[in-house]
């Protein structure tokens, strides 16, 4: 654990980034796990608690792991691209976590339309962050460009794919996994 790889501002980011990703899992495993997919109801509260309560852990790591990346690129090319798609991830993480927790109550099927909001806002927000990826030089291109046309693609193909039902919480951690393990295995910063 002396390694400086982990206790460097790349690794933290690298790691907050990758633990995003992994604490969606289980949420998407209960879901699976119920036939969520089908429409399958979970079988206690408690249960449907714990599932959304994963996803929401996740994007709220997601956002930390932006805002310290940001922080990183603020002196390189990509700073504006960072900049915007922090900040769109940002917001529209606030709104998801609002929108699943009040679903708790509410129901999902009433705030769905806040959800979509952010499914877009996530989408367009990690394509920016890609960008900015890109324009730094910080990490391999090709990171930045999968990143781009990842969440590109993703979006435009639900659109036309599958209009209504567009939320997918596993698409949004791909990119996050991929760029923190990119962090991780970079190092800190000579």
């Amino acid at each position: 654990m002396t390694d400086p790889r982990f206790w460097s501002i790349e690794g933290v980011t690298g790691l907050v980034l990758v633990l995003s990703s992994v604490v969606c899992f289980p949420g998407l495993m209960m879901f699976v796990f119920r036939g969520g997919q089908r429409g399958g109801q979970p079988p206690t509260p408690t249960y449907y608690v714990w599932e959304r309560s994963f996803i929401m852990a996740a994007v709220t790591l997601a956002v930390l792991g932006f805002v310290l990346l940001d922080g990183q690129l603020e002196t390189t090319g990509g700073r504006l691209l960072a900049r915007l798609g922090t900040t769109a991830y940002f917001f529209g993480g606030v709104l998801l976590v609002a929108a699943e927790a009040l679903s708790l109550t509410f129901g999902y099927d009433k705030l769905y339309g806040v959800i979509v909001i952010y499914v877009v806002m996530a989408f367009l927000a990690q394509a920016a962050i890609g960008g900015a990826l890109l324009q730094a030089g910080w990490l391999a291109a090709w990171i930045g460009w999968a990143t781009i046309l990842w969440n590109i693609a993703w979006l435009v193909a639900l659109s036309l794919l599958s209009p209504r039902d567009i939320y997918f919480p596993v698409l949004h951690g791909v990119m996050p996994l991929l760029i923190g393990i990119a962090l991780l295995w970079k190092g800190p910063s000579s």
